[in-house]
């Protein structure tokens, strides 16, 4: 998802693909998270109630006119956010605010109050919280519960392979070893985990940087590294299974990929990121000499 709007109209998706997708108008993003505040929109104006704001089709660039649910609200992944349709100014931002607050607001709302159950609109307002909790839960639990086990992208581990990616990579093992000495960087302890692959040790040693990979085990952090280590010999896919399982296990339903750009030279990074059916993690790579994004993917 390139186009963030805070404002935008989009079309949301489900995380597991058999849920409608609904309108929802942004209203926060957190970059950190990668996650939106999103407020349910609904083209059912005549169930509109006095914490619904009216968007006018020609306010908004459609030919229709929506409601804005102050009162029905959450949280998705950016990447559920399919395409934007449309946008709003920043008084219907400040004026869905004030309706969460029960504050008089100076645009036309949908409808009178809901006083009670008799009236229908009751029975709308159950539906609508319903249709959005289907497209947040996934957001919303991670959020609080912060289920995200650390996994690692193969890529990120590869052995360089030419004299300018071999000069590279000293070059960046001397700022990491200058940065840890002077307190202002880390080794993550996952890059230890190469040593679990004896073909990709075996390729660092064919271009002489095998002593410099000892070097940076030996200045590793290993709390981000994962407590249980396969049996001498195993590959990094038994790895990558291992973490898969301990994050099943422990009730999580994504995984956080650390990885690190196809250019030798970029800085090894943690982005999370999620695909819409729940199970994947996938990252971006750009390389280094084609400005092309390819995509890693890990069954979590």
């Amino acid at each position: 998802m390139t186009d963030i709007e805070i404002g935008g109209i989009y079309r949301a998706v489900a995380m597991d693909r058999d849920t409608p997708s609904a309108l929802v108008l942004m209203t926060n993003f957190d970059e950190t998270t990668q996650s939106v505040t999103a407020t349910l929109l609904s083209p059912d104006v005549e169930f509109g109630s006095s914490a619904d704001l009216v968007l006018f089709g020609d306010e908004i660039g459609r030919t229709y006119d929506l409601i804005g649910e102050s009162d029905i609200f959450g949280y998705m992944w950016v990447v559920q956010l399919e395409r934007r349709i449309g946008r709003v100014d920043a008084q219907v931002l400040e004026a869905l605010s004030a309706l969460r607050e029960e504050d008089v607001v100076d645009r036309p709302v949908a409808g009178p109050p809901i006083v009670d159950r008799s009236d229908p609109r009751w029975n709308f307002k159950l539906h609508e919280l319903k249709r959005l909790q289907r497209l947040t839960t996934d957001c919303t639990r991670e959020l609080i519960d912060g289920g995200r086990v650390a996994s690692i992208d193969p890529n990120a581990l590869r052995a360089p392979s030419t004299e300018m990616e071999v000069a590279a990579f000293e070059e960046f093992v001397v700022e990491v070893v200058d940065g840890v000495n002077r307190g202002t960087a880390r080794v993550p302890g996952w890059l230890v985990d190469i040593a679990l692959d004896e073909e990709l040790v075996e390729a660092y040693r064919a271009v002489g940087l095998y002593h410099s990979l000892r070097l940076l085990w030996r200045l590793a952090d290993p709390t981000d590294a994962a407590p249980a280590t396969p049996a001498a010999g195993s590959s990094m896919e038994h790895f990558q299974v291992l973490q898969v399982e301990m994050a099943s296990a422990s009730g999580h339903s994504s995984l956080w990929l650390l990885g690190r750009s196809t250019d030798i030279r970029g800085p090894i990074e943690a982005r999370p990121a999620r695909t819409r059916n729940g199970r994947l993690v996938q990252i971006g790579l750009i390389s280094a000499s084609v400005r092309t994004t390819q995509s890693r993917r890990i069954y979590a």
